[in-house]
């Protein structure tokens, strides 16, 4: 079960926005998204460095 959720959810999802963007076209909030696409990497990578360094002292 526990690999359905892991596997299988995401691919469905991946497959219906796929289907989704195909039909509809991409959104201009997507289109927004690329342009500033250094900024959230950068954003991400910080605030994930941020919570494990909050999880590992956590339990110390």
């Amino acid at each position: 079960m526990e690999l359905i959720f892991a596997l299988g959810f995401p691919i469905i999802l991946l497959i219906g926005l796929t289907f989704f963007f195909m039909s509809e076209g991409i959104p201009a909030w997507i289109q927004n998204l690329s342009g500033k696409s250094s900024t959230i990497w950068n954003f991400g990578i910080v605030s994930m460095s941020t919570m494990t360094i909050i999880i590992y002292l956590s339990r110390r």
